[in-house]
């Protein structure tokens, strides 16, 4: 059974775009997944130069 929750979100100012959030209630398979994927792109953004993920 998946835990995981989203929202989405279409951006006015850019049609065709749509902002996506992803959650998971705290102890669940699908939380730890997120959490891992967390320390996986800030460690890629940190390999490429480009600071902490999500950041610009």
């Amino acid at each position: 059974m998946s835990t995981l929750d989203f929202d989405a979100m279409e951006l006015p100012a850019r049609p065709g775009l749509t902002l996506t959030a992803y959650s998971a209630a705290p102890g669940t398979p699908d939380h730890d997944a997120l959490r891992l994927l967390t320390a996986w792109a800030a460690t890629e953004a940190a390999s490429l130069g480009n600071g902490p993920a999500g950041h610009c």
